[in-house]
């Protein structure tokens, strides 16, 4: 398993969003790389002794050269910028944009996977779509009765899943929808403008939406409302697959009307769920509880959101005073300005930042 290699490999899932993120990133940057998808190293209720093996229980599972194998998406971003330093940088120039950059990742990560999953586990149609798609990606050719054990298996498992983030009560959906809605104006208005959201080059920020947009294009439901609504991004998720050839720069402005959109919608989706979340873990008392849009969401407060809200708050800590001041307008007005400063002893049990 550790043998030394030359090249990355990235062992992903048929239906990961960070997967096919960690994959655009590395084709962009034109870093050295294998895509695996381990046939049989899924099935439908947890990993086999084919991914099991290496001890991580997130996908993708990014083995280095030397034979090391890391998951969480966003510090591996950051390693390969230390180790590939010359090399198509995803971050954004000033430490102003690389916290938006940053910021609107996070509501990717963390916001976008719950629609993701009321989308895929709710609607009948979905249901049937995506357990047969994905399971046929972990199994590859295998008979109707094997296919249709392993949908089953991996169904029940999605939608336990879906319930514990609180995905599951039928008042989300119509938030949920109308939220995404938004979300692809917002992208789809600012494809007319200019081609990624801080310049002519994408940054971590894109990659983080591509991955949950290469998704969205797929699955019924979410891909019949972007079909309908965002042309333009419909083809900009296939663009961003491989930008491997792509060349251009960045834009000289910190924040531009796109990124000040998409700002403002995570103040009202992304900023009560990971207040709401780290306040249960900093308690240790679950579930979470938080509204969004009026409407409450309680599940499981994932320690994972709590760690990327201490890590946003690391960042807007360590922010120069003129970047500051350039973001203070936006942060404020969609409500992060205060609640990204630290609470008393908060600052001490901020994690490492890095790969796990």
């Amino acid at each position: 398993m550790n043998e030394p290699r030359d090249r990355y490999r990235i062992f992903g899932g048929p239906g990961s969003p960070y997967s096919h993120k960690m994959r655009a990133v590395m084709r962009y940057r034109r870093i050295p790389h294998d895509w695996v998808i381990m046939l049989g190293g899924w099935d439908g209720t947890g990993q086999t002794d084919k991914l099991r093996r290496f001890g991580k229980q997130m996908l993708p599972i990014v083995q280095f050269p030397d034979g090391t194998p890391w998951t969480d998406s966003t510090p591996i971003i950051h390693e390969l910028e230390k180790r590939h330093p010359d090399s198509r940088s995803v971050l954004p120039l000033t430490p102003a944009t690389r916290f938006l950059a940053r910021l609107i990742e996070d509501f990717a990560d963390e916001w976008l996977p719950l629609p993701l999953l009321a989308f895929r586990w709710t609607p009948e149609e979905d249901i049937a779509f995506c357990a047969r798609r994905q399971m046929h990606g972990w199994l590859g050719a295998v008979g109707e009765d094997e296919l249709s054990a392993g949908m089953a298996r991996f169904t029940e498992r999605q939608q336990k899943l879906r319930t514990i983030v609180g995905a599951s009560n039928p008042a989300v959906m119509p938030m949920f929808i109308d939220h995404y809605a938004a979300v692809l104006d917002v992208l789809e208005a600012g494809l007319s403008r200019q081609l990624f959201l801080f310049g002519e080059r994408p940054s971590i920020a894109d990659f983080g939406l591509y991955g949950m947009l290469s998704q969205f294009v797929i699955d019924p439901t979410p891909s019949r409302i972007l079909r309908e609504r965002a042309v333009r991004l419909f083809q900009w998720t296939q663009y961003v697959d491989d930008l491997s050839g792509h060349e251009g720069t960045w834009s000289v402005a910190a924040v531009n009307e796109t990124v000040r959109a998409l700002v403002m919608l995570a103040g009202r989706t992304l900023l009560p769920m990971m207040v709401g979340v780290s306040d249960a873990v900093a308690r240790n008392q679950q579930p979470a509880s938080y509204e969004v849009e009026g409407v409450r969401i309680t599940g499981f407060g994932r320690p994972e959101v709590a760690r990327c809200w201490l890590w946003l708050k690391q960042m807007f800590a360590e922010l120069p005073y003129g970047d500051r001041q350039i973001l203070r307008p936006l942060l404020e007005v969609s409500g992060f300005w205060t609640a990204l400063a630290f609470a008393p002893g908060e600052a001490e049990r901020v994690p490492a930042f890095g790969m796990t």
